[in-house]
């Protein structure tokens, strides 16, 4: 007698459907379309096996025993536990795919813990524009299966697809489920990496969603199940959504395990206040809210803080003392790096890893690259967008006051549909000059992007200057993004390279 009787989801038939999703009836049927909802091919049972054999402690006895003479798989004889394991291991479709291996394996998916619908491989814009309706009847036809006790076993929750507020009478739903259900991960990605989506098309979560007035309290006929959601919440992720003030500052108030929160790309957002947040709260990302005008961060246990965007209005960092990790992209050059980074030095005088993107200026100016001291710093992570062949020795003169420094990557971006390379001025004298010291600390550089001739000119002086090299990394890029006029480098070059490096130190061409 098999062991799926009485087992939530080894059910007999369909059953019904309600509550939020009952527009999609075929839901558990099999589709032809990208987004197979049961998929019409079915995963191999082999694949399945080997997938259970890399899980710790699993029995290579037991599949010999589960596997009939006449070949026969009875795999689905495992205990339930491990058998969700294993399709936990797959991918969300091809997980639903095990719906049509037999009867028993129907409903053996729904009870899968992670629902991650990224849709990212389809890769033409106007493609995924046209399958937005697809996209949205996938996902919602999931969620109308998993009701119930095969909804609260849902701790992730993920959506990454091109949307916008056409769809948001879906993406409602999608959040109430997620809330509802004690989700601990929810992830709203409505924008791929290649799109920018209009502001004006973008999904606006709206207060009621989360059960709030326009002030945001409470509404009284808001459902306890969705306040019971905010107390699990560990990560929120919200990628081209607008969401506001008010509802940011409650998800911080309201969502006391609340670990990882970013937002991206959101031009609803005018005033971020981080001020005695949950002491869980260790990373906040905001990158690209493009009418942000204040940012207040005080009194957190924040481990790591990324901001990408031009320097708001008011800036407050203060009293984070765990703040080890920082990422700044100030839409700029090293002068607008450099004023942003003096302005919160205090709150920066005990990171350990920090990564700056910069735009390259066309005349190196000494000053913009001396920063304060950082004692503590022992990686740094620094990107580069090239539109000029000039000199890079101010990238050297920024690490002088990092004596505990051990790796320094420089990434060298150059566009070669925007590269001038009329302008090739060297090093000012008192740049050279700065650039001439001997670090005590850094072991291993890593230059991607190298290029040139003024990449060389960096590379002999961090030869020169650092005295406990260990390893050195040059990353040639890929030859259909270098500037115009770019010759690949020759095997005389990177002898050159190579005579200049000492024997103790390993030497690595990519």
């Amino acid at each position: 007698m098999s062991i799926f009787k009485g087992s939530p989801y080894r059910r007999q038939g369909g059953g019904s459907r309600s509550g939020g999703f009952d527009d999609d009836d075929d839901a558990g049927e099999a589709s032809s379309g990208p987004f197979d909802i049961g998929g019409t091919k079915p995963i191999p049972f082999e694949r399945l096996w080997r997938l259970w054999s890399q899980m710790e402690g699993a029995d290579q006895r037991k599949r010999a025993r589960l596997t009939s003479p006449e070949g026969e798989d009875r795999m689905i004889e495992l205990p339930d536990e491990i058998l969700v394991s294993i399709l936990s291991r797959l991918s969300l479709r091809e997980a639903v795919r095990t719906s049509v291996l037999s009867k028993p394996w129907r409903y053996v998916w729904t009870s899968i813990p992670v629902l991650n619908f990224d849709a990212n491989n389809i890769s033409s814009y106007c493609y995924r524009v046209l399958l937005g309706d697809e996209y949205n009847k996938w996902v919602s036809g999931v969620l109308a299966q998993r009701r119930g006790p095969k909804a609260s076993n849902v701790v992730e929750f993920r959506v990454c697809y091109d949307l916008d507020k056409a769809s948001t009478s879906h993406i409602d739903r999608w959040i109430k489920f997620a809330l509802s259900n004690r989700v601990h991960t929810v992830e709203l990605s409505l924008s791929n990496l290649f799109t920018r989506p209009f502001p004006d098309r973008c999904y606006i979560l709206r207060h009621e969603v989360l059960g709030l007035s326009e002030l945001g309290s409470p509404l009284k006929n808001s459902s306890s199940n969705m306040f019971v959601g905010f107390k699990s919440l560990k990560t929120l992720s919200l990628k081209a959504v607008k969401v506001d003030d008010i509802a940011i500052e409650y998800f911080l108030s309201n969502c006391p395990v609340l670990e990882r929160l970013s937002v991206h790309l959101n031009s609803a957002l005018r005033n971020l206040k981080v001020v005695k947040p949950s002491p869980l709260l260790r990373y906040l990302e905001v990158v690209s809210c493009e009418l942000l005008e204040t940012i207040e961060i005080c009194d957190t246990n924040l481990v790591s803080f990324t901001y990408a965007g031009k320097k708001p209005k008011t800036m407050l960092l203060k009293n984070a003392p765990k703040l080890v990790e920082v990422s700044i992209n100030p839409y700029g050059s090293m002068w607008h790096a450099r004023a942003m980074f003096l302005q919160h030095s205090s709150c920066f005088s005990q990171l350990e890893n920090l990564q700056l993107t910069v735009c390259q200026p066309k005349l190196e100016i000494l000053g913009n690259y001396i920063l304060p001291e950082l004692k503590n710093l022992k990686q740094f992570i620094l990107i580069v967008e090239r539109l000029f062949n000039v000199s890079l020795l101010g990238f050297l003169v920024m690490i002088k006051n990092w004596p505990n420094l051990q790796r320094f990557v420089l990434q060298l971006n150059c566009n070669g549909n925007h590269w001038d390379d009329s302008l090739k001025e060297a090093p000012r004298a008192n740049m050279r000059e700065a650039a001439r010291y001997r670090h005590p600390c850094l072991k291993v550089v890593e230059i991607a992007g190298y290029c040139n001739a003024c990449d060389f000119e960096l590379f002999k002086h961090i030869i020169e200057i650092i005295v406990l090299l260990e390893k050195i990394i040059i990353d040639t890029q890929d030859p259909n993004s270098k500037p115009v006029g770019y010759k690949q480098l020759r095997s005389g070059e990177e002898q050159q390279l190579r005579t200049l490096v000492s024997p103790g130190v390993e030497f690595v061409i990519l």
